[in-house]
């Protein structure tokens, strides 16, 4: 029986700035390469979206700079109402050296009560292709609000139920290894750096949620063989990556 593996890697790139604050895709760009990874889940990347990030549009500018296919799931829309104007858009972005097949963009932001400061969160799906078999490619950001965290997780858990392909979960997650959203995510889908760790810390500032709070989740379809990750100025967060190799099954060839 032929095992075959991918690589992939979760990385919230902050719209491109820096640890310093300035905006610098070109470092960005530079960590996903360092990183190594086929499929790439970002977070937080910009689509025309304010002078923060120049009003570029950040994903395609990396899918072009790295020769990647892209799918985009924006959850923040500004409207502009004016067609020779792009609409300003925030949320996840899918790199892949494989084909993508197709992608869907899953709301997650159907609750009974918004905060104020509320910020749409979505589940952002990808088919991808790796030379003959294909797996669904989860990207996600979770809120910084408890509630919402327990009730996104739930959402995903119900989205990702009833697919049949082998399944890649990937995100900034805001809650910690041993909260319990995590702790029950964790008994549908199994965490790459392992059961009890070492887990990296892959947020560099201080948070409420902690600095453990990026992940890439996979299911019994495929089994972790290595993890590492990325050295790199280029963001608030670490990117971090896995080598998974996929143990085949009846649903493909």
């Amino acid at each position: 029986m032929t095992h075959k593996a991918v690589k992939v890697m979760s990385f919230n790139i902050s719209s491109g700035r820096r640890m310093d604050g300035e905006l610098d895709l070109k470092l960005t760009a530079k960590a996903i390469e360092e990183g190594g990874a086929a499929v790439v889940g970002l977070q937080e990347v910009d689509r025309n979206f304010s002078d923060r990030s120049s009003f570029l549009d950040q994903a395609k500018w990396l899918s072009e700079r790295l020769d990647m296919e892209m799918a985009y799931g924006p959850n923040l829309i500004h409207r502009t109402g004016r067609k020779e104007q792009s609409e300003r858009e925030y949320g996840n972005a899918t790199l892949s050296r494989y084909p993508i097949q197709s992608s869907t963009n899953h709301d997650l932001s159907s609750v009974e009560e918004h905060p104020e400061d509320f910020e749409p969160r979505g589940l952002l799906e990808a088919m991808i292709d790796a030379d003959g078999f294909c797996f669904s490619f989860y990207n996600t950001h979770l809120s910084l609000t408890d509630k919402e965290v327990e009730r996104n997780l739930t959402e995903i858990l119900v989205l990702t139920r009833e697919n049949p392909l082998p399944k890649v979960l990937v995100g900034d997650f805001n809650a910690s290894p041993e909260s319990e959203h995590i702790q029950r995510f964790t008994r549908h889908f199994h965490n790459a750096f392992g059961e009890t760790g070492p887990y990296p810390e892959t947020y560099k500032m201080e948070g409420d949620h902690g600095k453990k709070i990026d992940y890439i989740f996979h299911d019994p379809h495929f089994s972790a063989e290595d993890t590492w990750t990325v050295s790199s100025e280029a963001s608030d967060h670490v990117p971090i990556a896995v080598e998974l190799k996929y143990l085949q099954k009846n649903n493909n060839p």
